[in-house]
């Protein structure tokens, strides 16, 4: 029994110098990167707490000049097909409204108009309903969060290529 606690202390001992060397890289990894991040992001004021790009909302899906009804009737050619545009590019509609000024505003906005009443309604029986307005916002929030992602890659290959 003893054997077997010593042996079980020198596990011990060995998981914890391993564990202490995974931390200390990760941390100089961490310190790397970040070092990486400060060198590449353009200096903030001091009063502005968090960059610019974290606060935006929904980007245009186009340049504001094509997102007129006009431009989207020219390029798409039918409402029907900037419809299925849209949805390829923000998931599934909340609605099947294909005017053209509903669709302009979605490509100018970047994102679904929220429905309020999804949002605003409670209750045992509406939970659906709930729901699935959280499921789209969810969704959106992830789309978001990969354009940033997309965003931030595409700065590392540049500054990457500049070095090189």
């Amino acid at each position: 029994m003893g054997e077997l606690s010593d042996r079980f202390g020198e596990l011990m001992a060995r998981m914890a110098k391993g564990d202490a060397e995974l931390f200390r890289t990760v941390g100089e990894q961490n310190a790397a990167i970040r070092q990486l991040v400060e060198e590449v992001t353009p200096e903030v004021p001091s009063g502005v707490k968090e960059a610019p790009a974290l606060n935006a909302g929904p980007q245009p899906l186009l340049p504001k000049d094509q997102c007129t009804p006009t431009a989207l009737k020219a390029r798409f050619g039918s409402a029907a097909a900037a419809h299925a545009y849209l949805e390829t590019a923000l998931g599934s509609a909340p609605t099947k409204k294909k005017t053209w000024d509903y669709l302009s505003t979605v490509f100018g906005s970047g994102a679904w108009p929220a429905r309020a009443r999804a949002l605003a309604r409670s209750g045992p029986q509406l939970g659906s309903v709930n729901e699935e307005a959280i499921a789209q916002l969810e969704a959106r929030l992830l789309r978001r969060i990969d354009q940033l992602e997309e965003r931030v890659i595409d700065l590392f290959e540049q500054l990457l290529q500049r070095r090189h």
